[in-house]
């Protein structure tokens, strides 16, 4: 209920066993991040050298046009799983939906990094939608290629920050799709 009511640890060295088997543990550990980074006992906010902070800068940016030449890569991979996807016999196209719902991942992770968050948000849509258990046919190959070809034009016309009104249209046109193959998929269901 409190900290009163619960056996306090301070050291992983020292864990003293309760008495009773039931009594809760509360391990109040020293914050070894803040000793690595010189804020133990320190007043004030910490400061990173100007020098490091602009090298920094210039690294991200330039792994923003590695990732825009990558991102460009995996856009054809994926366009390659959807082709393979179709071709294949329904029972069949797990393998390619779970290499699609992979590149789906890496590009949700990187996008806002580098200064594409719509490419974040649609494959962070893609890859909810390729997730284990989702179906496999035609359709869902057709609303996985909608979201390419939605990330083929933000990269197209370089589509950075929030986009804009292009921006909000594309994403809107793409949620509009889902939204009518999820409805389909209920009344298949």
């Amino acid at each position: 209920m409190t900290e009163q009511d619960a056996n306090i640890v301070y050291s992983t060295d020292r864990v003293v066993r309760p008495k009773d088997p039931k009594d809760v543990y509360y391990f109040r550990l020293p914050n070894s991040l803040k000793e690595k980074a010189g804020g133990l006992g320190a007043k004030g906010r910490g400061t990173i050298p100007q020098n490091l902070l602009d090298e920094a800068d210039q690294t991200l940016e330039r792994k923003a046009v590695e990732f825009h030449d990558w991102a460009i890569e995996y856009l054809a991979m994926l366009s390659a799983y959807c082709v393979r996807a179709q071709q294949a016999h329904l029972g069949q196209r797990r393998e390619h939906f779970d290499k699609i719902n992979l590149l789906a991942h890496e590009l949700r992770g990187q996008g806002g990094i580098f200064g594409y968050p719509i490419i974040t948000t649609v494959g962070k849509l893609l890859y909810n939608i390729t997730l284990m258990g989702c179906p496999t046919d035609d359709r869902a190959v057709d609303i996985v290629k909608a979201h390419i070809d939605t990330m083929r034009v933000v990269f197209r016309d370089k589509i950075t920050g929030d986009g804009g009104e292009t921006g909000r249209e594309l994403q809107f046109s793409l949620q509009l799709a889902i939204a009518k193959y999820l409805k389909e998929l209920e009344t298949v269901s």
